[in-house]
């Protein structure tokens, strides 16, 4: 029995379910209706670090311990990039290798670098948190130069943008990303012994990111260009087609007693405005500035608009936006990135002995800013409960700018999201919107000057309906996920098909739903805690060079993460 996890990174209903019906994705259809098939509920926040750990471990944040791509300890003027080090949980490879199985893994996040001492059981490719040219991001180079000489020259990240009208570029680079890791999977079911294979195909993220409204002409930024993304739709649905195609060839080189999972870490939609609440929370006297001229220069020139943003959308305009929010990370590439970097409000300019709250991260996540907890702390913990309740009520009274009605759907606190020793670790107050269109930001260097503005750099994000399309070996034909199934139920799944005992606890359950009645039958054991189980050693520190991290978080926020 062979599992194979391949994650259609980003994948959504919205998007397949049309193309099928159309007769467009006939491989995708023919396993819909041989197996299983439905939706598959994303973690929160719905981000690729937290959901592919949760995807290898079966446990939510509190239990593995990384909650964003960076990790700031509770101190807002630091942050390092996450790694699979940070992760203080067992993975689900490491589990099955204690029981002989092999692995091979690819491109999947959070995996780099491969955590094992003794070596990888099977064989690994890192992801897009890998350094450039990292000696590990490989656990066989002999093999890794091999596969080369199969697919060309290996990337493991595409940081290609649409902006400035360059759409059509980004969609063959795009295609082209797609099309060699498919190939590579092909590659490495052949030529290696394995008996789980977890592969991520990050191609079809980025589609979602910077082509959204090439695809969806009802967006925002597709006005007034209707006709022309109308002309690149054959080539818009020619990768849907590649990625069918690949699907194809996988399955048909698959040995017989194979089960496979396609699934996505989380689904997808449109953003036309952003929401930072950092800005609210200036705006609200939660944060204080400096009391210094200097300071108080910049917040002038914030307040009238003078910020990335701005900025950015005039390089955008005058085709010199090559990078995102990147080019004020330090990269200072021209004279107006110099006079941007200037001019800018930013966390250096908080007065931290002030602030009470601060938001930091991709989804809305608040924090407080505790004594004896955040480095410059102020606020007494005896007044933390007030101070949250102060907040909550606030936050729920902002309107909707187009309908007046509550744009907060809900104000989540920790302990309603997250549980296990690592708990302490996560934001105070995590904010969900009604409409996720508007897109919550948390950075507190004050990208925008208004707590809702225009979005700008990608045109899709993240939503928490993905999906699942399971089929072979041990999978019941004509069923689907129940409400409710997520990510935490992939591991434990994946060791059940593989016949691994699964542990205790993992916080997912086995989709006995979709199986087998032979495997159904046992879904619901658990095993005793391991004795044979090795704990993987954790950093204390960053795993990545200062050079390294620097690189890598420049990359996120091209990306549009940071």
């Amino acid at each position: 029995m062979k599992v194979m996890v391949l994650g259609l990174d980003g994948a959504t209903w919205d998007i397949l379910e049309p193309l099928a019906a159309e007769g467009l994705l006939p491989n995708l259809e023919r396993l819909r209706k041989a197996g299983a098939s439905g939706e598959l509920r994303s973690v929160f926040p719905p981000l690729s670090p937290v959901a592919w750990t949760g995807v290898m471990t079966g446990k939510n944040s509190g239990k593995h311990g990384v909650f964003e791509f960076l990790e700031h300890d509770h101190n807002p003027l630091s942050g390092r990039v996450n790694s699979s080090r940070a992760i203080r949980s067992d993975l689900v490879w490491e589990i099955a290798a204690r029981h002989g199985k092999k692995t091979i893994a690819g491109g999947v996040p959070m995996s780099y670098p491969p955590r094992p001492a003794t070596g990888f059981p099977g064989f690994y490719l890192g992801d897009f948190l890998s350094p450039e040219g990292a000696a590990d991001f490989t656990s066989d180079p002999a093999l890794f130069a091999e596969l080369e000489r199969a697919v060309g020259p290996y990337r493991a990240w595409s940081t290609s943008i649409h902006d400035g009208r360059n759409e059509a570029a980004v969609l063959e680079d795009l295609t082209a990303f797609l099309d060699q890791h498919l190939k590579t999977i092909e590659f490495l079911m052949g030529r290696c012994d394995w008996d789980l294979l977890m592969f991520d195909l990050m191609a079809t993220d980025r589609f979602g990111h910077e082509l959204w409204h090439a695809w969806d002409l009802a967006h925002a930024a597709a006005k007034g260009r209707e006709d022309e993304f109308k002309a690149l739709r054959p080539k818009l649905l020619a990768f849907w087609q590649t990625l069918d195609r690949g699907i194809g060839e996988v399955v048909s080189r698959a040995p017989a007693e194979t089960a496979f999972l396609f699934m996505s870490d989380h689904g997808f939609g449109p953003i036309e405005h952003y929401v930072n609440f950092n800005v609210w929370l200036l705006e609200q006297g939660f944060i204080q500035l400096q009391d210094s001229f200097y300071v108080k220069q910049k917040h002038w020139f914030y307040r009238r608009g003078v910020t990335p943003q701005w900025i950015y959308g005039l390089m955008s305009r005058w085709g010199l936006a090559g990078h995102r929010v990147s080019r004020f990370r330090g990269k200072q590439e021209s004279k107006l990135d110099r006079l941007g970097e200037k001019l800018f409000l930013s966390r250096e300019h908080i007065d931290w002995s002030r602030t009470r709250a601060y938001a930091q991260g991709n989804f809305g996540q608040i924090f407080l800013n505790l004594k004896g907890r955040q480095p410059n702390g102020c606020v007494e913990p005896a007044d933390a409960r007030a101070l949250l309740d102060e907040i909550k009520a606030g936050l729920l009274q902002i309107p909707h700018p187009e309908t007046g009605e509550p744009l907060v759907e809900h104000v989540y606190e920790r302990d309603e999201l997250y549980h296990g020793p690592y708990a302490d670790k996560a934001p105070d107050l995590t904010v969900v919107l009604k409409d996720w269109t508007y897109r919550t930001i948390g950075l507190h260097d004050f990208t925008t000057h208004k707590l809702i503005s225009p979005a700008f750099g990608p045109t899709g994000d993240h939503r928490m309906e993905g999906v699942l399309v399971a089929s072979g070996a041990g999978i019941q034909p004509e069923t689907a996920p129940a409400a409710g199934a997520n990510l935490l139920d992939v591991a434990p799944t994946v060791l059940h098909l593989l016949g691994v005992p699964v542990p205790a606890d993992m916080d997912g359950r086995v989709l006995s739903e979709l199986l087998t009645p032979e495997f159904a039958a046992t879904a619901d054991a658990r095993a005793e805690a391991d004795p044979d189980a090795s704990a993987q050693p954790v950093a204390s520190g960053a795993n990545y060079s200062s050079q390294d991290d620097a690189a890598i978080q420049d990359r996120l926020a091209d990306l549009g993460y940071l």
